[in-house]
């Protein structure tokens, strides 16, 4: 943004010098980068931030002055009177097609004008500003551009064809020659100005060659409007058609302008043009709401660390065009104006104090510093021990993407009666759905890996999963774990490594639970979409799964061999896991192991027997463990050979062989009745 310093001057009493001014601009928060002489005139280079689109005019710079420097703004007539206002012999029309793009449009009729060059001071300004001359009324439309901030375009109104302005989106195919004298390309989407024929303008960024002014116009329609800032940032970047207007535009322009704008531009007309200023046409609303917003002197003066004087405040708050509605003594009301959009909270009210206040003059204080001790929460610990015990098992962690597609979110049940928390206007139907589990992008990365030669994975993922509270309550987001093995196992690690199997799997978790000093069981059960499959079950609650994926599902990520995958929710095993050890003496008394064969058939799970066995033991055994699992010869048809090793131990004394044999001959009499087992 350019801003002249005679220009300034106009609407600010100031006599500083033009250095002074600038640096107060930048304190303030409008950093003045350079400074260039121009026919007698300083003129200044400013860095506007894009939340400060108030400030791409020369008025809104203006208004900055009289806060910092505490001076008066003085204002240019900006309306037209109503005596001022001629009939015109014929009617225009203005039809919006596209609210949502276009929410206001406004033109105005001036007739009998007479084009010739610019002079005097707006001939000036505007060359202090590097922008060519025209004709008077184009250049009044720039000059009004730099002043107030709202762009405006001047349609030679004999060559608009039906008496119509319609602003809608372009049609395929469609082209428009703009002023600069190219022929651009339209795409459906992109907002236009249109007569009955064809378009006349791409709205807020340029007009068109056929409708421009030129010497031989004799009646000028006058637009000003408000157009959908995204809507005309897209159309600039992919015309690559950048434009004074655009800039503004697509950063937001004061919608309490749009209409004054246009009277100020009309009103410099009919006196440069000696043109007549005719009826003007509107459709559409542009109101803004204007939002109230309370101060509070205590929280600033807490916040800054400085004084506050409410006086010196609220003559700040209105050099800055704020309207104080109440105060009290420690509270000021304030309507923010629509220039401000960015003046949302209190807090931005206390940013206003202190930029125009001056950073510099808040004194830098080194706060206290006292140490504290910062604890781990239980959750971050029973992740690193996870993280451990998974990187420690040869796997690699992966991260993937938590919006899924529809069909993936239902191709894996990892939860009963659970609902998918789905995006209302996703970007893509790939990115729809906040993921419900782990499961698609575990096998997206195994695909991915796998078509680029890298086929032995062992890989794992903890991330959130999502889904919808009964009755649209909110949401649920949950820790989970995802753990997927693929080709050889650790084959780079010994000769002869064996390809990944179910069992790998569950060791891993086996050996993850062990840490955390959490004993699942693992129940077999049919899955959605998985072979061989296990259930895990944790004070009978399930809390995962985990199998082989069908072949069928892994087809549809182009996988073509086996993949085991478990997932499991985290958020019961935070609850659950164990961190602290406890100290537990050696025995002082020898221990005795028992070995136990059982016989049984091969639907009865190994976890089922040592249940009975853990219940039935009593307290002298201090461990059991299954050795050795045994199907074929010597064994009858439909059945199986599982043996357990105990140790039976005391603190107190060594144990008698009565006492051994005695919860032994317990253990296989609750084994015969609940199981109907026998013994080898």
């Amino acid at each position: 943004m350019k801003l002249s310093y005679n220009w300034l001057k106009e609407y600010v009493d100031i006599s500083m010098r033009p250095e002074d001014v600038a640096k107060g601009l930048t304190m303030s928060g409008s950093e003045v980068g350079e400074i260039h002489s121009v026919s007698g005139d300083k003129v200044m280079e400013l860095e506007i931030t894009s939340n400060r689109p108030d400030c791409l005019n020369v008025i809104g710079l203006a208004r900055e002055v009289t806060a910092v420097f505490n001076t008066n703004l003085r204002l240019p007539e900006m309306t037209v009177p109503k005596e001022k206002i001629r009939k015109y012999n014929s009617k225009m029309e203005c039809i919006i097609e596209n609210k949502e793009l276009c929410p206001f449009y406004s033109a105005r009729i001036i007739s009998n004008v007479k084009i010739k060059q610019i002079s005097g001071k707006i001939k000036k300004y505007i060359n202090a500003q590097g922008m060519r001359e025209v004709n008077n009324v184009v250049d009044i439309t720039n000059f009004c551009l730099i002043e107030t901030g709202q762009p405006l375009h001047a349609f030679d109104l004999d060559k608009i064809q039906g008496g119509k302005v319609i602003i809608r989106e372009a049609r395929k195919g469609e082209k428009i020659v703009t002023i600069d004298g190219i022929q651009r390309e339209l795409e459906p989407g992109m907002l236009v100005i249109a007569d009955e024929k064809k378009p006349i303008a791409i709205a807020g960024v340029m007009g068109g060659k056929d409708t421009e002014v030129t010497e031989k116009t004799k009646n000028v329609l006058l637009e000003s409007a408000y157009f959908s800032p995204i809507s005309i940032r897209r159309t600039a970047r992919v015309l690559g058609l950048l434009s004074e207007s655009s800039y503004r535009f697509e950063r937001g322009v004061d919608k309490g302008m749009v209409l004054s704008a246009s009277d100020r531009a009309a009103l410099l007309m009919q006196e440069e043009t000696g043109g007549s200023i005719c009826e003007l046409y509107k459709t559409g609303n542009v109101s803004s709401k204007k939002p109230t917003i309370k101060f509070n002197l205590e929280r600033a003066e807490k916040l800054l660390g400085v004084p506050i004087k409410k006086s010196e405040t609220i003559r700040l708050f209105q050099k800055l065009g704020l309207k104080v509605l109440s105060k009290t003594e420690k509270d000021i009301s304030m309507r923010i104006p629509s220039s401000r959009e960015d003046l949302q909270k209190e807090v931005d009210l206390i940013e206003e104090v202190a930029r125009i206040y001056g950073y510099d003059r808040i004194p830098s204080v080194i706060a206290q510093f006292v140490p504290v001790v910062t604890r781990k929460e239980k959750v971050r610990k029973v992740l690193e021990k996870i993280y451990e015990t998974l990187t420690t098992s040869g796997l690699n962690e992966i991260m993937t993407y938590s919006l899924i597609s529809e069909r993936a979110a239902g191709r894996f049940l990892v939860e009963k009666n659970i609902e998918t928390a789905a995006l209302r206007k996703p970007l893509s139907e790939e990115q729809k759905v906040l993921t419900p589990h782990l499961l698609d992008g575990m096998l997206k990365t195994i695909s991915w890996n796998i078509n680029r030669k890298n086929k032995d994975l062992s890989l794992f993922e903890i991330g959130k999963i999502y889904s919808r509270k009964p009755k649209n309550k909110g949401y649920n987001e949950v820790p989970a774990l995802c753990i997927g093995v693929t080709g050889f196992w650790r084959k780079n690690w010994c000769e002869g490594a064996s390809t990944s199997n179910f069992f790998q799997v569950k060791g891993i978790l086996e050996s993850m639970f062990q840490t955390l000093r959490i004993i699942p069981e693992f129940q077999l059960a049919e899955v959605k979409n998985f072979e061989n499959s296990a259930e895990i079950v944790l004070d009978s609650k399930s809390i995962g799964f985990l199998g082989e994926i069908d072949k069928k599902v892994l087809e549809e990520y182009n996988i073509d061999q086996k993949v085991f995958v478990c997932h499991v929710k985290l958020d019961g095993i935070n609850e659950k896991a164990v961190l602290k050890n406890k100290y537990r003496s050696i025995p002082k008394f020898p221990s005795s192991n028992r070995d136990m064969s059982i016989l049984c058939d091969v639907s009865v799970s190994a976890e089922s027997i040592l249940n009975i066995i853990k219940s039935s033991a009593g307290k002298i055994v201090k461990s059991i463990e299954l050795v050795d699992i045994y199907e074929g010869k010597q064994i009858p048809l439909g059945k199986k050979s599982l043996t357990y090793s105990m140790e039976y131990v005391i603190d107190t004394r060594t144990l008698t062989e009565q006492e051994i044999e005695s919860v032994h001959s317990r253990i296989k009499t609750a084994l015969s009745s609940e199981l109907n087992v026998t013994f080898r």
